[in-house]
């Protein structure tokens, strides 16, 4: 055998190698997809199981003091963040005031009050934000097709 048609098979055989290996990666590309297609669908799942709600305040100059209450939905409780045992919930404000969930009145779980103290500049705004989960009120992920049971 010449040194020739030693050099064709070896060619050969990576040309065959090349194309078991690129048909083996679709194959795992598909599978890896299949894979990842549950996960999301779990993700999309607890994603869609989770709403905000939020309050605003808007002041003027002079204003003493504002409040506002953050709504609940029907069906929802006030999410933790994950890893934290307090609400999930944020504040932030505009101008010159100090904002805050008001400890006398808020619950977490019938009544979320928001208030801000007085505004020193020409206007001030507070918003009040908080996650809820609302396991309750989401769909399957992968519901049946309409028609079958």
């Amino acid at each position: 055998m010449t040194s020739y048609s030693r050099m064709i098979k070896a060619c050969s055989w990576q040309q065959k190698s090349g194309h078991l290996f690129g048909w083996a990666f679709i194959a795992l590309l598909f599978t890896g997809n299949s894979i990842f297609g549950v996960m999301n669908k779990v993700e999309a799942a607890n994603t869609l199981s989770q709403t905000e709600a939020n309050c605003t305040i808007g002041m003027a100059e002079g204003d003493s003091k504002a409040e506002c209450r953050v709504p609940i939905p029907s069906g929802c409780t006030v999410a933790q963040f994950p890893g934290y045992s307090e609400p999930w919930a944020d504040i932030s404000k505009g101008g010159g005031t100090s904002c805050h969930f008001d400890q006398q009145h808020t619950d977490w779980k019938t009544s979320i009050v928001g208030s801000c103290q007085g505004c020193t500049t020409e206007q001030c705004t507070g918003r009040f934000i908080v996650m809820f989960t609302c396991a309750n009120n989401v769909p399957p992920a992968n519901p049946a097709p309409a028609g079958k049971k």
